[in-house]
């Protein structure tokens, strides 16, 4: 099965502009990720729209797996 939560996205740090690739679980749980330049930068889900956006995918994903398994019945 698919698991978008393993999907990188780039995000860019506020003091160096450097891009830093962090993935969508890492986003919805918030964690703290260190820029090469030595800057800290607090992960925000807003509103928990990552978290939520993943489960619903996530279950999209499980939904259509098990209905092309019927089909191949």
């Amino acid at each position: 099965m698919i698991d978008i939560s393993n999907e990188s996205v780039k995000i860019e740090c506020p003091d160096c502009k450097h891009l830093i690739s962090v993935n969508l679980k890492q986003v919805a749980e918030e964690i703290m990720v260190n820029c090469i330049c030595g800057q800290e930068i607090q992960l925000k889900d807003s509103n928990g729209t990552s978290k939520k956006a993943i489960e619903d995918v996530n279950k999209s994903f499980k939904d259509l797996e098990k209905a092309l398994k019927k089909l191949g019945k």
